[in-house]
């Protein structure tokens, strides 16, 4: 991956996943890595091994614990990142939390938690960031996922969230088009993730057994893979990216079938509740 080879990147959520497994990649690539996270000791774990991936002795690491949902700590600390390693040329913006449940069992904090971490938290990192980036053009990336493509059974606040992404970064296309700022959505389908596992440890039967249903359709993507088609579609600039070929099947067949799309959904969930 030459593309960024001496590139400077931002990697919020970077301390695990595909965030992480991205970092690996772009320090493997020569690329100067800073990476933000709220849990201290796995941001730390993770910059040593980010360390280690480097080519040369020339590139720069950096880690600074950072809490998305608070405005004013994203914005405190981008201004303290900026002065201390550089301003990015791409943003990678990963972190995010998951909730799941019945709807009638999901309370307005839990909702709220996950909006505000997953939604809000894009905003806050994207607006701190704007006033730095605009400078001199960049690339900021939002990853979503394929629930912010189509609504999942028993994940009303997280694919609320995950949509609420997509439709933010189809408005800051155009938006930030006029600073040489180029926008990307990236919405893989099911990654092996920390927090696909523990999506899919709390959610309702009916969601565990069409998940279950899925990978014997289509196998989970790597963290590794899924950063890999990531930073592919970022170096082509590609503004909506699609990992796994469930993502790519579920993205076309509720574009363009969304009625059959809902009823083969429907029938699906309630064979299952049975």
């Amino acid at each position: 991956m030459d593309y960024f080879d001496g590139k400077r990147l931002y990697i919020t959520g970077g301390s695990s996943g595909i965030g992480l497994a991205a970092a690996l990649l772009l320090a493997s690539s020569g690329a100067h890595v800073a990476i933000f996270a709220r849990n201290l000791e796995k941001m730390e774990a993770a910059l040593n091994r980010i360390e280690a991936a480097r080519v040369s002795r020339g590139q720069e690491f950096y880690s600074l614990s950072m809490d998305v949902s608070d405005h004013t700590d994203v914005s405190t600390k981008i201004k303290r990142a900026v002065g201390e390693f550089g301003i990015p040329d791409i943003l990678i913006h990963c972190a995010g939390i998951a909730d799941a449940g019945y709807f009638e069992d999901t309370s307005y904090e839990a909702f709220d938690n996950v909006i505000r971490t997953n939604l809000y938290g894009t905003r806050n990192v994207a607006a701190s960031m704007l006033p730095y980036m605009k400078e001199k053009g960049g690339h900021i990336v939002i990853v979503s996922a394929l629930a912010g493509l189509l609504g999942v059974f028993g994940w009303s606040s997280y694919s609320a969230s995950k949509f609420a992404q997509v439709g933010f970064s189809e408005c800051l296309r155009p938006d930030l088009a006029r600073y040489n700022i180029a926008i990307s959505v990236f919405c893989p389908g099911e990654v092996q993730t920390p927090l696909s596992d523990h999506l899919l440890g709390i959610s309702p039967p009916e969601s565990k057994a069409l998940a279950k249903m899925s990978s014997k359709i289509m196998k989970a993507l790597s963290p590794e893979k899924a950063a890999e088609i990531l930073l592919e579609g970022v170096e082509k600039k590609k503004f909506l990216i699609l990992a796994g070929n469930m993502s790519k099947i579920s993205y076309f067949a509720y574009r363009n079938l969304p009625g059959l799309s809902r009823k083969i959904l429907d029938m699906t969930v309630m064979r299952l509740g049975r």
